[in-house]
């Protein structure tokens, strides 16, 4: 069952992947554009070549920037284990590792090359330098999940949410299972939604209190009518945030479930 869930993990995260690689890809074709423009090797017409390797320094961060926020969103839906250290760090930070390979490079050319003029040299260098800085920044997963953490969450969801839901605040880092969980009283606004939702909310970490089978604000121990106080004020988010709740009514039914007849027109 969990070699299922692995695969459908993988088979979702995909397509992020492959995006993120081909724009890393068309990200270090614009290096090397760079490179040859700044060595003289290739010559375009129109903008002078300091132009034109500023242009391909700043394409080759916005490829590289929105590549990282792929692949970032594809570990989320697919996380690596941990138990391979390795494996777990190249695909965390495989896009701090690309944004080195796409800057890092030029920056050393550019420095070592003797017969580049001194204006292009520095208006280059500071460019490729923070171009570096803020791809190696976007690359950064700040709220990195495993799969083990997402085996955990799932599993835990299964047995201590009645509706397999997760509940969290706008502030905070960690997610509940009981909406009227003592931590959440606090919050004015409380968002529902997937362990999935919550993991893509940077919401990582469970509750100490409710998504643990010991915890002392688990969903069984809790009072029916406060927690049906509590989903009153839940904000729904995800794929199912606009479906209906099991009370509404259709429109037109009445309180028998039967369709009112409308007036004819005359």
């Amino acid at each position: 069952m969990r070699e299922e869930m692995h695969v459908a993990r993988n088979g979702s995260a995909l397509p992020f992947r492959i995006g993120a690689a081909v724009l890393w890809v068309l990200g270090i074709v614009c290096e090397v554009m760079a490179v040859l423009v700044m060595n003289g090797t290739l010559f375009l017409p129109g903008p002078t070549p300091a132009t034109w390797l500023i242009i391909f320094l700043v394409v080759d961060l916005i490829l590289v920037v929105i590549g990282s926020q792929l692949w970032k969103h594809a570990n989320h839906l697919a996380p690596a284990a941990k138990e391979n250290k390795l494996a777990y760090w190249v695909q965390t930070d495989l896009g701090v590792i690309v944004a080195a390979i796409a800057f890092a490079p030029v920056i050393l050319l550019m420095l070592t090359n003797k017969d580049l003029d001194k204006g292009t040299k520095k208006v280059g260098t500071i460019v490729a330098a923070i171009a570096l800085v803020a791809a190696v920044a976007s690359g950064i997963d700040y709220h990195p999940a495993t799969q083990e953490d997402l085996d955990q969450a799932e599993a835990g969801a299964a047995v201590l949410s009645d509706d397999g839901l997760a509940y969290w605040t706008p502030f905070g880092e960690v997610y509940h299972f009981n909406p009227d969980c003592q931590y959440l009283k606090n919050s004015g606004t409380i968002y529902s939604g997937t362990v999935q939702d919550a993991l893509d909310a940077k919401r990582t970490r469970g509750c100490s209190g409710c998504t643990v089978e010991d915890g002392t604000d688990v969903l069984s121990k809790a009072d029916p009518a406060a927690v049906a106080a509590a989903l009153a004020n839940v904000v729904r988010v995800g794929d199912d945030a606009n479906a209906d709740g099991p009370g509404e009514q259709e429109p037109g039914e009445g309180e028998n479930g039967a369709q009112e007849e409308l007036p004819k027109a005359a």
